[in-house]
C-alpha cells in the first residue's frame, strides 16, 4: 500500500469511526455522563436539491420552497427536523422554522452544507446565499458575475444545479461551463472548465468530482463556452454523453474523461455510460460510483479503484470487471449513497418512484435493483410526487438509530411540503429475493412522513 492509498484509507476509516460513535449515542464521559454524538459523515456522495446537516443534536434538512409560506414576503428555505421520531405514514409536524433569503424575486432551488455552513443557490438566479446552521440566518451573499450562463438538459439546468462541500471553507457549485469553487471565507470563486453536470457526485476522501455530462452544447453564456468538443475515445470518436472525474488535489485540477474499451462494452463509444447520464453519487469507502443513464434505463456501477488513471492523457479507463450495468424499472434518475452499509438510494423525478440497490453485490457484478412506489401523502393528500430538477434526494445516517436513511420531497402543492424519510435497510428487506417491484403497502413500514409546513 503506497502512502497515498494509506492516507485515503485512514481518512475513510476515520469518517466511519465518527459514524459508529454517532450511531452508538456518543462516548461516555466523566461521571457516567454522555458527550454529544459527533456529526455523521458527509451525506450521500451526491448533490441533490437539499443538504442535511447535524447541528446541536438536531438533524436538519434545508428545503428550498417554490412558494412563499403564509405570512412571508420573501423567499424562504424550510428547516425540517428530519431526525424527529415521527408517526410513520400517518405524518407528523417537523418544521423547525425558515431561513429568510432576503428577497422576493430570487428563489433558491438547491442547498448543501455541513455543521459549519449551509450554501443555497438557484437554477434561475445568480445569487448564492451563505447560511449559519446554528442560527439559520443568512450571513452573506455572493452574486455570480454577468459572464455566467445557464446549462440546459432534458428539462433541467440553470445557473447552479448542485452543491457539495469540500471541507469547511470550499463549496463546489455545478455551473454552465464546469464547476465553481467558492471559498466561503474570502467569498472568491475559482472556475474549473468542464462540461456541465445536471447533478454531480463528490468523493470527500479522494477529493474527486464525479461529473456526468450530456447535451453540453445546450449551455449558454457570455464567457468561455463549455469545452464540449474536448472529450474523445482512444480512437478519436467524440464523446457526447459521458463522465468526467475531476481531481481537486492537483493544481489546477485534472479532468479525467472516462473510457471503456469498445471491445469490452456493449455501449456505444460516444456514450460510454449510456445516454443522458443524469446524475452521480459515490460510495467514498468502496470507491464505487453510480451513474444513472436516463435514456437507457440502467445504472452504471463503476469501481474507480480498479480503473486506470492516466494523467498525461487525461483519461480514466475501466474494464469489464470494474464496470457493470444494472437495469432498473420505473423511474430512477436521481441517486444518493450510504457509504457505511453501501446502499444506493434512487428517486424518479416528478414521479412516486424510489429504489434501492446493494452496492457490494453490484460491484461484484450481481447487482439488482428494487423498485417501489411511494405511499400516498397523509390526510388524503393524494399521490406522492418527487421533485423534478435538481433531483430531490439525499442520504445520511439517521440520528435516531444509526440506520442509513434516504430522503425525498413533495412540494407539488403551493402551500404544503412533505419530506419522506425512508429506512434503507427496511426498504431492501421488503424483497430480499431480488429483482422485483415492491408495492407502496410493502414499503410503508420503512417510510416516515414529516410535515415541512407545520411547526413542531
Amino acid at each position: 500500500m503506497n502512502r497515498l492509498t494509506q492516507r485515503f484509507s485512514a481518512t475513510a476509516w476515520a469518517i466511519r469511526a465518527v459514524l459508529v460513535a454517532s450511531a452508538l449515542g456518543g462516548v461516555g464521559g466523566c461521571g457516567g455522563g454522555q458527550q454529544e454524538p459527533p456529526p455523521p459523515p458527509p451525506t450521500g456522495g451526491g448533490s441533490g436539491a437539499f443538504g442535511v446537516v447535524t447541528v446541536n443534536g438536531l438533524q436538519k434538512l434545508y428545503l428550498p420552497l417554490p412558494y412563499q409560506p403564509a405570512g412571508k414576503t420573501n423567499s424562504q428555505l424550510a428547516v425540517v427536523d428530519v431526525g424527529a421520531l415521527g408517526a410513520g405514514v400517518a405524518g407528523a409536524p417537523a418544521l423547525l422554522g425558515y431561513v429568510d433569503l432576503g428577497t422576493a424575486t430570487d428563489v433558491a432551488t438547491t442547498t448543501g452544507g455541513n455543521s459549519k455552513i449551509v450554501i443555497a443557490a438557484s437554477t434561475s438566479s445568480q445569487k448564492v446565499w451563505l447560511i449559519d446552521p446554528t442560527t439559520d440566518q443568512v450571513t452573506s451573499t455572493v452574486t455570480l458575475d454577468a459572464s455566467y450562463g445557464m446549462s440546459s438538459f432534458s428539462g433541467g439546468g440553470g445557473y447552479v444545479t448542485g452543491i457539495a462541500m469540500d471541507g469547511d471553507e470550499r463549496a463546489i457549485l455545478s455551473i454552465w461551463n464546469g464547476f465553481a469553487i467558492l471559498n466561503t471565507r474570502t467569498k472568491t470563486i475559482t472556475n474549473i472548465p468542464a462540461a456541465p453536470s445536471e447533478n454531480f457526485g463528490f468523493d470527500p476522501v479522494r477529493r474527486r468530482i464525479i461529473a456526468p455530462f450530456y447535451e453540453c452544447d445546450a449551455a449558454s453564456g457570455d464567457g468561455t463556452p463549455p469545452p464540449c468538443s474536448s472529450y474523445h475515445t482512444a480512437t478519436g470518436t467524440l464523446i457526447t454523453d459521458g463522465l468526467n472525474v475531476i481531481d481537486l488535489n492537483d493544481t489546477p485540477p485534472t479532468v479525467y474523461t472516462y473510457q471503456l474499451p469498445t471491445a469490452a462494452s456493449p455501449l456505444s463509444p460516444d456514450e460510454p455510460v449510456g445516454g443522458e447520464p443524469d446524475s452521480a453519487a459515490i460510495d467514498y469507502d468502496l470507491g464505487v460510483a453510480v451513474i444513472p443513464a436516463e435514456a437507457a434505463d440502467f445504472h452504471n456501477v463503476i469501481d474507480l479503484g480498479a480503473a486506470v488513471f492516466d494523467k498525461a492523457a487525461g483519461t480514466v479507463t475501466g474494464s469489464p470487471s470494474s464496470h457493470h450495468e444494472v437495469t432498473y424499472t420505473g423511474r430512477a434518475e436521481g441517486v444518493s449513497i450510504d457509504s457505511v452499509k453501501h446502499l444506493a438510494f434512487f428517486e424518479g423525478e416528478s414521479s412516486s418512484d424510489v429504489g434501492v440497490m446493494d452496492l457490494v453485490q453490484a460491484r461484484a457484478g450481481a447487482g439488482m435493483f428494487l423498485h417501489a412506489t411511494m405511499p400516498d401523502k397523509p390526510n388524503a393528500g393524494g399521490a406522492w410526487s418527487n421533485l423534478f430538477d435538481p433531483h430531490g434526494i439525499a442520504v445520511t445516517t439517521g440520528i435516531l438509530d444509526g440506520h442509513p436513511v434516504g430522503f425525498v420531497v413533495d412540494v407539488s402543492s403551493l402551500d404544503q411540503a412533505w419530506v419522506a424519510r425512508i429506512d434503507l435497510e427496511k426498504f431492501l428487506a421488503v424483497r430480499p429475493a431480488l429483482p422485483g417491484d415492491a408495492t407502496s403497502e410493502e414499503i410503508a413500514g420503512a417510510v416516515t412522513f414529516l410535515d415541512a409546513s407545520r411547526a413542531k
